[in-house]
């Protein structure tokens, strides 16, 4: 699965040469104003919503709080005052802020910036590239409690796509990482056996 589905490739097969890059909309635009609009209001409390969403995805894969260096702490209260629960929750949604202010480039303004963030999850000992997909399930589960009666359908199914497109971006960064380590560790092994 690629990072690219605002992207798709198509060649003529009874012409030899290079493919040929076809631009199809990631979002339609009627997609990219509902994902504006509702938003907003996600917005107002970033650092609260990104809380939410990480205290969801602690109750509901624990597994996944062992990789915090706040996996010791226990309840809810305490999380929410820890500093570095709220930083990262902060941080989090700011990168989804970021998604918002870039719907018409997501390519080249967004896709750069989740491949680095996604290479840094390399060095988290016991971290898999599926844990990317327990913060869509998370982030839906907070959008719809914040948005109430406004999170139809239609609102979903636009946030599934745009949630699709940064799980994408993050894990092909993952495996992009973990491909440099491998041939980085190879290169290390040459290099002791000469």
């Amino acid at each position: 699965m690629g990072c690219t589905p605002s992207t798709s490739t198509s060649k003529d097969p009874d012409v030899n040469g290079p493919v040929i890059m076809q631009t199809v909309p990631l979002l339609e635009e009627r997609q990219k104003r509902i994902v504006r609009r509702t938003w907003r209001p996600l917005a107002d409390d970033m650092t609260e919503n990104g809380k939410k969403i990480f205290l969801h995805i602690f109750e509901t894969y624990p597994e996944i709080k062992n990789l915090f260096p706040i996996r010791e702490i226990e309840g809810k209260t305490n999380l929410y005052k820890n500093p570095h629960f709220r930083m990262h929750s902060s941080r989090f949604m700011q990168s989804v802020g970021a998604a918002i202010d870039n719907l018409n480039d997501l390519d080249n303004s967004l896709r750069p910036l989740l491949i680095r963030l996604a290479k840094t999850h390399v060095r988290f000992k016991g971290f898999t590239p599926d844990y990317f997909d327990c913060f869509e399930d998370s982030m839906l589960v907070v959008w719809k409690e914040e948005l109430g009666d406004r999170f139809t359908s239609e609102v979903e199914e636009a946030w599934k796509v745009l949630f699709a497109y940064i799980r994408d971006c993050l894990k092909v960064g993952y495996e992009e990482a973990m491909d440099e380590k491998l041939k980085l560790s190879l290169v290390d092994t040459a290099d002791t056996i000469q």
